[in-house]
Order: structure tokens, then C-alpha cells, then sequence
């Protein structure tokens, strides 16, 4: 039994549905230190209860408890707090959707603790990271293991990224889940699915979400006559390695309140802890996992207008929109999901003298896009440029930038205009806002606008150099005070000067590839005579801040990095089938680390989010077989030390 320490508790469940013992939750006025005082096996157990928050507030209330609490995580807890929040949500989605990830963490004895509860799953992944980052730039030696591959039949697997799950399907609404353990496809469990509902939007090794065919009797001409106790998702979880069905949910549980309860298509968050069911045109749903591990509804989509969908980048915020209406779902600290925001952009009336004959356009002539800020905090609406025949011709585009009033309901903040020289039914105009959504670079047919913003949190236009053109992909650097400008045949650094202006500052050739690292710090592109050059920013020291390049003799097809930007694959022109893994050393250059062959021409290739793993498809169209011309591949990267 734990000792009285006056704290609350309350419950959770790890990221396979394991229940978590009941959460301590410090409550920092109430604090008693007699507990501190408790033996060492009594403290552990205690400290594997608190989330990352509480482990961070525990270890500043003394020395003595900080000092015993690094035996527990503090060291990675307040790694993982000193990142930025677009980093510390990213490395909450990695490991609350791989189970595999965080069972091979607790492996290593790189941490303070081997079985780290699962709430501090983040932070040691962080922890790992930085890790695995200094190991290949201090030189460790890397070696490509093949793990597996399969011939893919598009109209027969369902792959979903980087997993190696595949759903194979067989007769009807029969499917196989296939694993791949020690280099071979193995069947794991049989399952029935309902073939017309699209639900490969779910990215997580450890959980599938399988809606099933319901057959019901029409009530009328657009009404079917649901009891609500129709079985309509499985939930099948995969623990110790096997998969098994964990839950059923009626038609009722997903849909209490709508009477129209079908699923077109399932969106899991990027967390894992939250999924979309839609029913295109009328309906959804959010459902969250409950204090014993099952999956409930935890809020509706009381919206018609849902088309398509985007949750921001923590998954705490969820938007629906199909043309020019926008639901604003958000979760609360509960879990629960309610609605934040019913925007419907239209033009303003302030703005009719920039529209032809001043003539107000309908709603639903709109064709829009949208972005969350990468800090959670502003969203952006644009027009989509994509070419419409009888699209109304207009004299202006906008970008509508809006953010949560005081009572946490999304609001228009603000809207930025830019005018065309002659009416157009298609503009390029994008927002592209930086890491630390602080920044906001709007492309367009024929310009390059800064926006920043301030410390009264408004966006006030940057003072900026005029730029020459208009359009190009934006990328942002690691220097808040840079960012880069890909266009048609060249790359542009762009830099604050101590003055407060943006300008120009260097300038790279590049011809059929161009390709830049994540975090901004490197640029690959082939120049005009055939070469490979590598820009390279330098981080530390004299020359910080300056690019360095290193050439290779040879021209690329194709080139990818992973996640963290310190690792890098390369395609050869001259050689598509091979594949080179290339990785930065501490002094700014890359080094060839490890190269793979495969017998087909190399077509695409993807690391997994934490660089353990990288995916490769090559196309084989002369094996007989019309189905399977692709074949899909998997390789481990590990340190030669460790095979």
C-alpha cells in the first residue's frame, strides 16, 4: 500500500490500452516531504505514477528529491521540456503510435531506468534521439540489414507507411493482418471489414481500427432503420506480438445521437489517442480511449460539411470543412472533444470594390485550404490554386488567419489581401508558417510577403526587400532569423539583418533535384554539369551561420532525409538500383555510411519517423505477373556493433 502523501490521483492507459495504476498528481501546496523519506523501492514506485509535468515539478522542490528522482527520468523529462513545443509534440506522436518503439527504448541501457512508465514515453524518446543524433555524428559505423519483403499488389495490401502491417485481403469482406517477424510475412489474425469505408489513414504499429459491413433495412428513401446495437468497428490491438480483437463497438456507441450511423472513412490522430469517423455529408465522430482502456465516444461532429479533415499538430485541435465551411473540434483536459469554432468564410463587404461589378460571391464558390501553426496557435484558410474551368473569375485572393478568443472559440484575427493586375480564376497563394509560429512567409503569383508577429500577438508585415518573383517552396532553418526559398532552377537564403530587414543573402543553382533536410540546415541539388552539391549550414563556431559546400562526382534521381535531418539516402542517376545512406559528421560534412541493392529499379523510399528503420519500393514490370510490379522492402539501420 503507498504511504498517506496528500496527493490526488486519477487513472490513464499506456499507448496499447494497458491500464496505468492510479496517476499521481502533485499537488504542489499540499506537498508533504515525510514521503521523501520512504524507502527507495516505496519512492520508485510512487515516481512511475506521475506524468512528465509532475516528475518536473517534484524534482525542483528539493535537492534531495531531485537527486533521488534521477533515478527515475528527471534527466530526460527536462531534456524533453527544453525542446520547442513542435518537437515535443512530435516526439509524443512517434511513441504514443509504435508500441514496438517503446518496447525496444526500454531495452537500452542508454537511460536512467529501463521500465520507464508509458507516460514518460516521450521524454525518453526524446532522450534517444538526441542520442542516436551524436552517435552517427561522432562516426558510428552503420550497416543496412534487409528485414523483409513482399510483393505488392495494390488492389490486394494495404501498407500504411513505414509500418511493416499489411492487410491483405482475400474473398468478400475477409482480410489477413501480416506481420513481418524475422524476415518473413506472417498471418496474425483474420478479419472481417467493411471494403467500402476508406480507413488507411491509421498510422500506429500496435492498433487497427476495422469498421464493418452493417446491414440494415431502409426506413425510407434516405433513412436506413438502425437499433443502435449493430456491430460497425472492431478494434483489433496487437499485444505480445499477436493481434486480437479488443473491442466491439455498436452502431449506438460511435453514433449515440445521429440517427444516420455509417462510416465512410476513419482518421486516427497522429497521436493515436483520438479517432474521426466520418459519415461523409452528414455526420462524425471523435473517439478517445476511456479510464479502462476502451474505446467511447468522447464527442460529435454536428456538421454536414465534411469532406475533409486536419488535426494540428499535438492532435488537441481537429478541423472539417468541405468548401468554405469550417467545424473547429477541440479536446479538453478531460479528453473530451466540443466544438470551438462554425466559420463560414465569405467576402467581406469592406472588399466588394476589389471584386468584378462589386457583386458579393456565393459561400459555396470558394475552393479553400487550410494550416495549423506548427505551435498550435493560429490557423490559416487560403484559396486552392488548382485550375477550375468554370471557376468565377475575382480581382483578389486572401489568407484568413485565425486564432481562440479568450473562451477558447476560434475567431477570424485577421485577413490578408493581395490584388491581381486582371481578373483570374486561379491564383498561387500559400502561408507557410515557421517552427515557432512566429513567422509567416505568404507565396503568391507574384510576390514573397513576411509577415511576423508580435508581442501583442498580432501579424504586422516584416520590413523585406522587394523579391523578383513569385511562388517557390518555403523551408524554414534551425535560425529563426532565416528561412529558404526553393524555386524553378534555384535555392534562396533569406536573412534577418541586425537592421530588422529581410533580405536576399546567397543564392545556389540547382537543376532536376532539390531536396532540404527537415531542420533546414542542409540543401542537395544537382547542378547543371552533373554533379551533386551538398550546402551545409554551420552550426557553431566562426562560421556559423555560413553554408559550406561539399560536391559529389555524380547526379541524383533521388534523395530523402530522415526525420531528425542527419541522415540521408541518395539514388544515383547511373545506378537506380541502388540505394546510398549517407550520414553528417560532427565537422558539417556527410559521409557514406551503409548502401543497399535491390533487383528493380528503386521508385520511392521512406525512414520511419524514428530513423530506425527505412522503406523501400522498387518497380519490376517485367516479372510475368500484371498485378505485382512493385516490390516493398524493409531494412533495419543499426550500428555495426550491434548486429
Amino acid at each position: 500500500m503507498l504511504p498517506a502523501t496528500g496527493l490526488k490521483t486519477s487513472t490513464d492507459v499506456d499507448t496499447a490500452g494497458n491500464e496505468i495504476k492510479p496517476e499521481v498528481v502533485r499537488d504542489m501546496a499540499r506537498f508533504d516531504h515525510r514521503w521523501v523519506r520512504v524507502p527507495q523501492e516505496v519512492f520508485d514506485k510512487i515516481a512511475s505514477y506521475l506524468s512528465i509535468n509532475d516528475i518536473n515539478n517534484f524534482g525542483q522542490a528539493s535537492t534531495t528529491t531531485g537527486n533521488r528522482l534521477r533515478s527515475c527520468g528527471l534527466a530526460e523529462v527536462q531534456y524533453f521540456l527544453s525542446l520547442t513545443r513542435q518537437r515535443q509534440s512530435s516526439c509524443r506522436a512517434i511513441i504514443q503510435s509504435s508500441q514496438r518503439l517503446l518496447e525496444h527504448l526500454r531495452t537500452l541501457s542508454i537511460f536512467s531506468v529501463r521500465r520507464f512508465p508509458a507516460q514518460l514515453g516521450p521524454a525518453f524518446y526524446s532522450f534517444y534521439a538526441r542520442h542516436l543524433r551524436q552517435q552517427i555524428l561522432d562516426g558510428a559505423a552503420l550497416t543496412l540489414i534487409p528485414s523483409g519483403s513482399i510483393n505488392f499488389k495494390p488492389y490486394r495490401h494495404l501498407l500504411r507507411d513505414h509500418i511493416p502491417v499489411i492487410i491483405e485481403r482475400k474473398v468478400e469482406n475477409y482480410s489477413d493482418i501480416l506481420a513481418l517477424e524475422h524476415g518473413h510475412w506472417v498471418r496474425k489474425a483474420e478479419i472481417i471489414q467493411d471494403d467500402f469505408v476508406i480507413s488507411e489513414h491509421q498510422y500506429a504499429d500496435h492498433i487497427l481500427f476495422v469498421p464493418q459491413p452493417v446491414s440494415v433495412e431502409w426506413a425510407g428513401l434516405f433513412h436506413r432503420n438502425y437499433s443502435g446495437k449493430e456491430h460497425l468497428l472492431s478494434v483489433y490491438e496487437c499485444r505480445n506480438g499477436e493481434w486480437v480483437e479488443q473491442q466491439q463497438l455498436t452502431t449506438g456507441d460511435v453514433f449515440p445521437q445521429s440517427r444516420f450511423k455509417s462510416i465512410s472513412e476513419i482518421y486516427l490522430s497522429p497521436d493515436a489517442r483520438s479517432l474521426v469517423c466520418i459519415n461523409t455529408g452528414r455526420t462524425g465522430a471523435i473517439l478517445c480511449r476511456g479510464t479502462d482502456g476502451q474505446w467511447v465516444n468522447r464527442g460529435n461532429i454536428n456538421t454536414s460539411r465534411n469532406h475533409f479533415w486536419l488535426f494540428s499538430a499535438d492532435s488537441k485541435h481537429l478541423v472539417v470543412y468541405d468548401e468554405s465551411s469550417f467545424t473547429l473540434m477541440s479536446q479538453a483536459d478531460d479528453e473530451s472533444w466540443s466544438q470551438t469554432g462554425d466559420i463560414t468564410v465569405s467576402d467581406r463587404y469592406e472588399d466588394l470594390k476589389l471584386t468584378p461589378n462589386g457583386e458579393k460571391m456565393s459561400e459555396y464558390q470558394f475552393s479553400l485550404e487550410v494550416v495549423f501553426s506548427p505551435d498550435n496557435r493560429h490557423f490559416a484558410i487560403w484559396f486552392d490554386d488548382d485550375y477550375v474551368e468554370d471557376a468565377i473569375e475575382r480581382d483578389y485572393f486572401f489568407v484568413v488567419i485565425l486564432a481562440p478568443d479568450p473562451l477558447g472559440q476560434w475567431r477570424e484575427k485577421q485577413r490578408i489581401i493581395k490584388t491581381c493586375e486582371s481578373p483570374r480564376n486561379c491564383y498561387h497563394l500559400k502561408p507557410h508558417f515557421s517552427p515557432d509560429g512566429r513567422l509567416l512567409i505568404i507565396t503568391s503569383q507574384d510576390s514573397l510577403d513576411i509577415w511576423e508577429l508580435n508581442t501583442d500577438d498580432q501579424w504586422l508585415p516584416a520590413v523585406q526587400e522587394e523579391s523578383q518573383c513569385g511562388c517557390g517552396e518555403i523551408h524554414f532553418s534551425v535560425d529563426p532569423c532565416e528561412f529558404i526559398r526553393k524555386e524553378w532552377k534555384s535555392v534562396t537564403i533569406w536573412r534577418k539583418a541586425a537592421s530588422g530587414m529581410w533580405g536576399q543573402t546567397e543564392t545556389f543553382t540547382a537543376k532536376s533535384l532539390t531536396k532540404i533536410s527537415p531542420n533546414g540546415e542542409t540543401i542537395v541539388c544537382n547542378d547543371l554539369a552533373g554533379h551533386t552539391d551538398i550546402y551545409q549550414r554551420k552550426p557553431v563556431g566562426d562560421t556559423a551561420g555560413e553554408w559550406v559546400r561539399q560536391r559529389f562526382e555524380f547526379s541524383v534521381t533521388k534523395a530523402r532525409f530522415n526525420q531528425e535531418g542527419y541522415l540521408l539516402a541518395l539514388v544515383p542517376e547511373v545506378d537506380s538500383h541502388s540505394l546510398i545512406l549517407f550520414g553528417l559528421t560532427a565537422e558539417g560534412s556527410w559521409l557514406q555510411m551503409a548502401s543497399l541493392q535491390t533487383e528493380n529499379w528503386i521508385m520511392k523510399f521512406y525512414f520511419s519517423p524514428c530513423s530506425r528503420t527505412i522503406q523501400v519500393s522498387s518497380w519490376h514490370p517485367d516479372n510475368g505477373d500484371v498485378e505485382v510490379q512493385e516490390v516493398v522492402s524493409f531494412w533495419q539501420i543499426c550500428q555495426e556493433s550491434h548486429q
